[in-house]
């Protein structure tokens, strides 16, 4: 062999180059929030790998092209690619490609509002992430699995695990784990009223995503802060951060996050007695999550809805808003979300003395 002739190596690494530039341009237009385009840079590297496609590099595309997608709503396509990106994890023997892609669907699950399903992704992911030796992975299925003990009122059990992956994100210096933590954590201090301790730690996570220039978690910061003040009835302190975080979502082409920022605005509408200009923006909200296959929001959306009819004077229509909502939550497995709304409507359907409906006051949201 001539010198100045390339071995099968050299050649492999100078085609994978192109790929691999390709594959942080996407990566970094993802966190800016430029969604077409890191779509449009993912499947442009995959073309170039050809048929290097059935590599851990091609699971690792496709995956990402997975997560594309359910930012921009397209629930089933995204489980379309997270399936074949498992699959190819499975045929190349990348076992962390095949933790990744089962955490995964466990967030589609968990979307759709298929807990046990979703339970079950997040338990074998574990396992699998485990087995590779994969401590950032495990950090991520653990919050993971705190979110879904939130969801199912175990505010205790969500605290441990949440705990648990900051020690694990903050040894390691990860902070982009540590951003989703904190994140989680102010949620889950909201529920618990604790506004200011959640305050502080979304705060914290708002820094984390600036300095890192990752605008889709800023988005997410916003839009709990809102809900915190929101929680406590704080109106004029919500609406800076709500609008924000409708901004950063509109500009992210990101529909779900569209309709979390829209469900709290027909909330500040309502509570200043605007109710034409909530339902305009509630409906929008309902069709923007039923799109996006997210019942856990549509639930939360139809609950205000209820609020808003009841507020209106019309109670056969907030009965069926939340009686739907309630129908809704006990299908995602958010109990305490669903016994709430159920007490909401028993109070809406028990007569006073006069006959009428309970007049002690409207359902809260």
């Amino acid at each position: 062999m001539s010198r100045d002739a390339a071995s099968p190596r050299d050649k492999d690494e100078a085609m994978l180059r192109p790929v691999e530039h390709l594959v942080e341009l996407g990566r970094a237009a993802e966190k800016r929030g430029e969604l077409d385009q890191a779509l449009e840079n993912y499947e442009e590297a995959l073309e170039l790998l050809a048929e290097g496609s059935d590599t851990p590099l091609g699971a690792d595309i496709v995956r990402w092209m997975g997560t594309v997608r359910s930012e921009m709503g397209d629930t089933r396509a995204a489980e379309d690619l997270y399936r074949r990106s498992l699959e190819v994890s499975r045929k190349a023997g990348y076992a962390v490609g095949e933790a990744h892609a089962t955490n995964c669907l466990a967030s589609v699950a968990q979307r759709r509002g298929d807990v046990a399903e979703a339970a079950a992704h997040y338990r074998r992911a574990a396992r699998l992430a485990k087995d590779a030796g994969e401590h950032r992975l495990s950090g991520m299925i653990e919050q993971n699995l705190g979110v879904l003990a939130n969801i199912r009122g175990d505010l205790d059990g969500a605290l441990v695990r949440y705990r648990a992956a900051l020690a694990d994100f903050s040894a390691a210096d990860d902070q982009e784990g540590m951003s989703w933590v904190l994140n989680n954590l102010g949620m889950l201090h909201t529920d618990m009223g604790r506004f200011e301790d959640a305050r502080e730690s979304l705060e914290r996570c708002f820094r984390i995503a600036q300095n890192r220039g990752d605008l889709r978690t800023e988005g997410h910061c916003q839009l709990n802060i809102a809900e915190s003040f929101i929680a406590e009835g704080r109106w004029d302190d919500a609406e800076a951060p709500c609008a924000a975080a409708l901004d950063i979502a509109t500009r992210r082409g990101d529909p779900l996050r569209k309709a979390d920022a829209l469900k709290f605005v027909g909330v500040l509408e309502r509570e200043r007695g605007r109710y034409g200009e909530a339902e305009t923006h509630h409906a929008a909200a309902l069709q923007l999550a039923r799109e996006g296959e997210d019942t856990l929001l549509e639930a939360e959306i139809l609950r205000e809805m209820g609020v808003s009819s009841y507020s209106q004077g019309h109670p056969d229509e907030a009965a069926s808003r939340l009686e739907a909502a309630a129908g809704l939550f006990r299908t995602t497995g958010a109990t305490l979300d669903a016994t709430a709304v159920e007490r909401q409507l028993h109070a809406l359907k028990t007569p006073d003395p006069n006959g009428r409906g309970n007049g002690n006051g409207r359902p809260s949201s």
